[in-house]
């Protein structure tokens, strides 16, 4: 049996993230994906079954390595629910600042859910453990509005759109003002 080559994995890891930030998902092809990652087609299907496994797979990869932390950070910032929000909302700016290609494949995918699997679909409810958490704990507070998770996670990703469509370098005034516009969105 073949041994996993991490190298590989990698190299079409990174060719998967940059080819859809430059040309989309519809002009994804294992061809170019083989050769921007500098591997051969068949190697790509060593690893994965076929585009929407490997655009499922490395969904879920990229989405555990953004949320490495995140329950630590929630959990750190005490018992007052505003203030788990915060670092909450802090925490996905920080990920989407040092990591702006892989934030927007995973929110790419997220809004592109035909592209996924049943299995990244569903992983990417309950691996978000710490959010989910989050989400119905406000959900269950009389201080903020009784929404649905959906609506909830949709506001809740308002500063890392910010971030992500800004033209220019956005700074801490503009940052801050999109954590206070989530929060008052979420209070009664």
């Amino acid at each position: 049996m073949r041994t996993k080559d991490e190298n590989k994995i990698k190299a079409i890891k990174e060719a998967v993230i940059a080819l859809c930030e430059a040309d989309g998902f519809t002009n994804l092809t294992t061809a170019k994906v083989a050769k921007r990652a500098g591997v051969s087609p068949a190697t790509i299907y060593l690893y994965y079954q076929d585009k929407t496994d490997l655009l499922s797979r490395l969904y879920e990869e990229v989405k555990d390595d953004l949320h490495k932390g995140l329950a630590g950070t929630i959990a750190a910032a005490g018992s007052d629910l505003e203030a788990q929000i915060r670092a909450m909302l802090r925490y996905s700016i920080t990920q989407t600042q040092q990591y702006p290609k892989e934030s927007h494949f995973v929110s790419a995918l997220w809004t592109n859910q035909e592209l996924l699997d049943d299995a990244a679909r569903a992983y990417g409810q309950t691996a978000a453990g710490p959010l989910v958490k989050l989400y119905q704990q406000i959900a269950a507070s009389s201080d903020f509005i009784d929404a649905p998770e959906v609506i909830v996670a949709s506001f809740a990703t308002v500063p890392q759109l910010v971030l992500q469509t800004a033209n220019t370098v956005v700074d801490e005034a503009t940052i801050n003002q999109s954590i206070e516009l989530v929060i008052k969105a979420l209070k009664r």
